[in-house]
C-alpha cells in the first residue's frame, strides 16, 4: 500500500480552548457552537476545536472505572446526551453544562441520534432504551446479542439492528415491535462472531458488518442478499473485522479496521493490523492506514467519520497503562496523512460533532484506575 505520513504530535493537558468569535456563532438548525470555557459537570464530556491540539478542561475531573460509551448531537437546538457507565446526562447549551437525567440498562452501552430530539441506547447484550433529555424509556430488543444499531435519518422511529449472527431486524414504530428481515449474512455453521454492524443512515437496507475470522459483508437490500467484501487480504486470509462506519457525508465511502491473522502469524511489521477504506459502499476495500510509525491500532477502536467531509476520519488508541493517555488520529485521504494529538485521559470513548460547526469535536472520557 501507499504509504502514509504521519505528521507529529501535539500534547493537549486540558488546556483552555480559544473561545470562537461571535460572528461564527450564529445558529444552524437552531445550533450554536460551545462559548463556555470550562465544562461543568462530571467530567466525562468535554470539548476540542482543534483536533485535539487544545482540550477544553473541565470544572470536575471524571471518577475511576468510568466509561463514556455513548455521546451523540440531537436535532435539538443545542441539545447532546451522553452515557457514562449506566448514567444518562443531557447538556442543553451546546455542551458547556451537563446534569444527570437518568439511569439507562445495560454494559457499555452506545448511542445513535435520530431525528425528533431523541437518540436510541443499545449494548451487546440486546438492552435497547429510547432516550431524551428526560429520561430513558427500555425498550423490546428482537435479539439477545446486538452487533449494532441505525436509525432512519428522515424518520426517527425507524430502526434497524442486526444480531450477533447477522440477522436485521426492522422496527417502524420506534423500537417497540420488530420483525426479522432478508436472511442471515453468514450461515451458522460458519460464523463465529459479528464484532460490528455499520448502517447508513440515508439508506438502511445498505449494511456493512465484519466477524470475526469472515471478514465483512455488505447488503444494499435489506439482507435480502450479501456480499463478501474484497480487499481485506490475500485471497484465503482469515481477517477479523472489529469496527465499521459508513461516512454520513457519502455512504459509498466505509471506514473499517480489521486484524489479517495470516499477516498476524507472519510477524510482518504492522501485525496485520489495518484501518481500511472503501469507495463503492465496501464491497472492496483497501488498507489505507497501518499499524507502525507512531501509529497503534487496538481491536474494535472508536472510529469517528466526518459528518461533512468524507475523506477524512478520526480514531483513537489510549491505555491507563504506564501512563499512557489518548492518542487521537485524524486520517486525510486527500493527502494520505495522519495528524496525531495527545492528552492526558486514559481513553476517549466516544465523539460527536457539532452541526454548526464540524471543527469542534465533544469527547466522551474514559478514566480507567
Amino acid at each position: 500500500m501507499k504509504k502514509v505520513l504521519t505528521l507529529g504530535v501535539a500534547t493537549a493537558l486540558a488546556v483552555l480552548s480559544t473561545a470562537a468569535p461571535a460572528a461564527a456563532d450564529e445558529g444552524f438548525g437552531g445550533w450554536h457552537q460551545p462559548r463556555c470555557e470550562t465544562v461543568s459537570g462530571d467530567g466525562t464530556v468535554t470539548f476540542t476545536r482543534n483536533e485535539g491540539r487544545t482540550i477544553t478542561p473541565t470544572s470536575q475531573a471524571p471518577q475511576r472505572v468510568v466509561y463514556t460509551s455513548g455521546l451523540v448531537a440531537l436535532d435539538r437546538p443545542d441539545t447532546l446526551l451522553a452515557l457514562s457507565n449506566n448514567l444518562l446526562s443531557a447538556s442543553g447549551d451546546a455542551g458547556c453544562s451537563w446534569k444527570q437525567v437518568g439511569k439507562v440498562n445495560g454494559s457499555y452501552i452506545e448511542l445513535v441520534a435520530a431525528s425528533g430530539g431523541r437518540a436510541y441506547a443499545w449494548d451487546r447484550d440486546g438492552n435497547l432504551t429510547l432516550v431524551t433529555p428526560d429520561g430513558g424509556t427500555p425498550l423490546t430488543s428482537p435479539a439477545g446479542q446486538v452487533a449494532g444499531l441505525g436509525t432512519d435519518r428522515r424518520r426517527g422511529d425507524h430502526l434497524r439492528v442486526a444480531d450477533g449472527s447477522g440477522q436485521l431486524y426492522d422496527s417502524r414504530d420506534g423500537g417497540r415491535t420488530w420483525r426479522p428481515i432478508g436472511v442471515p449474512a453468514w450461515p451458522a455453521s460458519e460464523l463465529l462472531m459479528v464484532y460490528t454492524a455499520a448502517f447508513d443512515p440515508d439508506n438502511l437496507d445498505h449494511v456493512v458488518l465484519g466477524a470475526a475470522s469472515h471478514g465483512a459483508r455488505v447488503t444494499y437490500d435489506g439482507g435480502r442478499t450479501w456480499t463478501t467484501s474484497t480487499g481485506l487480504g490475500d485471497k484465503g486470509d482469515s481477517v477479523n473485522v472489529f469496527s465499521a462506519v459508513v461516512s454520513p457525508a457519502a455512504p459509498n465511502v466505509v471506514y473499517a479496521m480489521g486484524l489479517n491473522l495470516a499477516e498476524s502469524d507472519e510477524g510482518v511489521p504492522s501485525d496485520g493490523r489495518h484501518i481500511y477504506r472503501s469507495s463503492d459502499g465496501g464491497r472492496r476495500f483497501a488498507p489505507v492506514v497501518d499499524q507502525g510509525n507512531g501509529i497503534t491500532l487496538s481491536n474494535g477502536p472508536l472510529l469517528a467519520a466526518h459528518p461533512t467531509d468524507a475523506e477524512k476520519l478520526t480514531f483513537e488508541y489510549g491505555t491507563s497503562w504506564a501512563g499512557t493517555g489518548t492518542y487521537l488520529y485524524t486520517y486525510d485521504s486527500r493527502r494520505n496523512r495522519v495528524t496525531t494529538t495527545h492528552s492526558s485521559y486514559d481513553r476517549v470513548t466516544s465523539i460527536a460533532f457539532n452541526p454548526k460547526n464540524q471543527k469542534v469535536m465533544y469527547l466522551g472520557v474514559a478514566e480507567e484506575g
